[in-house]
């Protein structure tokens, strides 16, 4: 018997027991001993998805897919759970329920596993209705005495030129592609725990920028809040939605796989495939988008909007820029890592990514370090990523992290050398930055920082004296494996080597210069 879920219902209880992933469930709940004899049950979950295959959503190409290791739990009629189970990779469940009784079976937005082996904790909640995770559920139904067979579908609220039902396939679109992208990584690394990842959508959400509660996201993004890791997405009819922009999903949640398992040192802010910006901001925006095409298995980068969701952006992950190719352009970042992912595979990479020799380093995110990890790890495919960078005018240097070998400077002087070297106890260093790739002021551009590298002689505090000219006003932050310091000074450092990158606040110059000056207390 099937179920058309009518309604995205809100469940504000917690996770409980259960679990779902690689195809498999989790054992089942303890079940109350029935008065009754117990009576086989089961099901299929699904959800109608909408393609997104060339940048405007395809609603006349629906189609039914299933719901995956979601969370499934039986209630009796006063809403108590009487047993919980997850589905598998076909969206099946199968459970034991007490004989003549009243139940509904709820799905829930949530992907659960405790382990042994792989773990997650992953639920989507409408942040503007108090953080309530999104379900679907049946109508009451007696179980009587024999096997039976319940269905739910989740539908999509398409009217056919406008939303005129409830989108109730939204949260389960979202939870589907996070759960395609923690499947990629179970393939090279299968017992990896994923740390909790709240997902909040809303069909409120929208991109003015102002109150969360009430949908004001500005844009779908991803923040590692020392409570956890969230993800935001956009969701507002005829202006953004996300939740089956799939690409969009995946980019968001490629960040929280830097944050997860590597290292990510970006300033954010706005950005545009065209401008020339911040090493630190084009390896991860670069990396978002080409995870996107490695987890999701497809080449271009999709992105609607617009009435009806008709329009939308569609970005070829395999191809650099026309132009200016380098270290700077996130194109040219995603270039080397959709097609590095083609002839490699991704284990090379995921090993890259979460090695020592990455993370732990004192040079900030950017393909230099990357480039130095992966030939570490997979020397034998150095050559693949070596061609990669010179596709895209960038050093191929095996083993340069600091890219002290690289020549190209975009257009921009005072991009190089990508680090200075400043002596501990030596002479002032002039770090010097520059507006002039940043029109718009907006202070994440190719030159807006200055790096210099250092070496701390011995544990103990430093002092860094950084004078400025007029108009200026000088931001510093200390790295070594991450972020260590940020505008203090003193400050208690390890012995060994660390990076110093200094901006200005005002942005004020396209040439500002500043003196540096570090002295160990």
């Amino acid at each position: 018997m099937a179920c058309i879920a009518s309604a995205a219902l809100l469940t504000a209880c917690g996770g409980g027991g259960g679990g779902g992933g690689g195809g498999g469930g989790v054992p089942l709940l303890p079940l109350p001993a029935p008065s009754t004899a117990s009576v086989a049950l089961s099901g299929t979950a699904t959800y109608e998805s909408v393609p997104n295959i060339s940048g405007a959503l395809a609603y006349g190409s629906t189609s039914v897919k299933p719901v995956r290791g979601a969370y499934v739990e039986v209630l009796d009629a006063s809403g108590n759970q009487l047993v919980a189970t997850s589905t598998d990779d076909n969206g099946a469940y199968a459970v034991s329920v007490p004989g003549s009784t009243i139940v509904v079976v709820r799905v829930r937005a949530q992907l659960t596993r405790p382990g042994p082996g792989a773990t997650w904790d992953v639920s989507v909640r409408d942040n503007t209705r108090s953080s309530a995770i999104y379900s679907m559920q049946s109508s009451a139904f007696s179980t009587a005495t024999t096997a039976l067979t319940r269905d739910m579908r989740a539908g999509s609220g398409w009217g056919g030129s406008g939303y005129t039902g409830e989108r109730v396939s939204g949260p389960f679109a979202v939870m589907d592609t996070v759960y395609t992208a923690m499947q990629k990584v179970l393939s090279v690394a299968p017992a990896t725990a994923f740390p909790a990842l709240k997902v909040f959508w809303s069909v409120n959400n929208t991109n003015a920028a102002g109150s969360v509660a009430l949908g004001q996201i500005g844009t779908t993004f991803f923040i590692d809040r020392s409570s956890g890791a969230e993800i935001y997405v956009l969701g507002k009819e005829n202006v953004d939605t996300d939740e089956f922009d799939e690409p969009v999903i995946a980019h968001e949640w490629g960040h929280y796989y830097q944050a997860s398992f590597s290292r990510d040192d970006s300033t954010g802010g706005a950005h545009a495939t065209g401008e020339r910006i911040d090493r630190r901001l084009a390896f991860s925006e670069g990396w978002g988008n080409a995870w996107s095409g490695i987890a999701l298995g497809r080449s271009n980068y999709v992105d609607s909007g617009g009435p009806g969701q008709s329009q939308g952006n569609n970005l070829d992950l395999s191809r650099g820029p026309a132009s200016n190719q380098g270290w700077f352009r996130e194109t040219s970042i995603q270039s080397i890592f959709w097609n590095l992912n083609q002839q490699v595979g991704f284990k090379p990479i995921h090993d890259a990514m979460t090695s020592a020799l990455f993370i732990g380093g004192a040079p900030v995110t950017s393909i230099h370090p990357f480039t130095a990890a992966f030939n570490g790890v997979a020397p034998g495919s150095a050559s693949a990523l070596a061609t990669l960078l010179t596709s895209q005018t960038i050093s191929s240097a095996g083993n340069d992290a600091y890219g002290d070998q690289e020549t190209n400077n975009g257009g921009v002087p005072l991009a190089l050398p990508m680090y200075k070297t400043a002596a501990v106890g030596g002479a002032v260093t002039q770090a010097c930055v520059t507006n002039s790739a940043d029109p718009a002021r907006e202070g994440n551009k190719l030159g807006s920082f200055a790096y210099l590298r250092f070496t701390a002689l011995a544990n103990r505090p430093y002092q860094f004296a950084i004078s400025s000219p007029a108009g200026a006003s000088p931001n510093f932050a200390i790295y070594r494996g991450g972020l260590v310091s940020s505008n203090a000074s003193p400050v208690s450092l390890a012995a060994g080597e660390h990076v110093l990158v200094i901006n200005d606040l005002n942005n004020s110059s396209a040439n500002t210069c500043f003196g540096v000056a570090i002295q160990q207390q």
